[in-house]
């Protein structure tokens, strides 16, 4: 990345930013609005800017990011309320997101002819999970019911590790069947992913969240330092549930809710 990549990219988010709160509550998002510049200033546009896709900078920014997101998003579930009016979740994540599979592995089926049914089902895996961010103003407006806005967000940050296991089923399948890979490898993996990434993400979650509580409480904290706590603890949960065997990306939003 050049200086005018840099330069092009940082003024496009001051100007967005000086407009932000006239964008709030409209249907224009902040994703939506860097979707459309990044086409605008990339290859696709006028060319103006030049970014390496590849870069391990970029994929290390991204992973960061969807890690925060899911611990803040998370965070900000009412448990509570989820208990009270767990069945609008329950039915997204355990009817609607199968359904979506199986919709999508039809259609895949149709529009990709060279494919196997085993990787067009893979495919319809990895597109079925959806996440909120770019409706992200309508899902969060007063106006739209509590249940509802909590249904949303409790689908949208589980709806990666609920799809998960299809994923590396169904890639373990599409691999068995070119002879590529063993089914059960790809098997215990996923057991392992989905099982430790919750279990980490409860037991982290719950007891750095009582570390710094306590420290408050007796104040032993700067006050500076409480947000820089929050995202510690997001983090750490994130590397200490790979390192175990889990899945980070779970482990971070479980952590959240802990």
């Amino acid at each position: 990345m050049d200086l005018t990549t840099l330069a092009v990219m940082t003024g496009g988010l001051l100007v967005y930013s000086l407009v932000s709160g006239r964008l709030k509550g409209t249907m224009v998002t902040a994703p939506m609005v860097f979707i459309v510049a990044g086409f605008i200033i990339g290859p696709s546009g006028f060319g103006v800017a030049s970014i390496d896709l590849g870069h391990t900078g970029i994929h290390l920014i991204a992973e960061l990011t969807l890690i925060l997101v899911l611990f803040t998003d998370a965070a900000r579930i009412d448990l509570g309320q989820v208990r009270r009016d767990h069945n609008l979740p329950v039915r997204m994540l355990m009817v609607g997101l199968p359904l979506t599979i199986a919709a999508g592995t039809l259609v895949g089926s149709q529009l990709f002819p060279a494919f196997s049914m085993w990787e067009v089902a893979l495919l319809a895996a990895l597109l079925a999970p959806t996440d909120a961010a770019l409706g992200q103003s309508v899902v969060s407006a007063p106006a739209v019911p509590v249940r509802i806005r909590q249904a949303i967000n409790v689908e949208s940050g589980l709806n990666d590790g609920i799809a998960l296991p299809a994923v590396l089923l169904l890639a373990s399948l599409a691999s068995a069947a070119d002879g590529t890979t063993e089914a059960g490898e790809w098997i215990r993996f996923a057991l392992l992913q989905v099982t430790l990434g919750p279990i980490g993400g409860i037991v982290l979650g719950y007891v750095g969240a009582r570390l710094l509580d306590t420290a408050v409480e007796r104040g032993w904290v700067n006050e500076s330092f409480q947000g820089i706590g929050i995202l510690s603890l997001a983090l750490f949960t994130y590397v200490a549930t790979e390192l175990i065997g889990g899945n980070g990306f779970i482990g971070a939003f479980v952590g959240g809710m802990a």
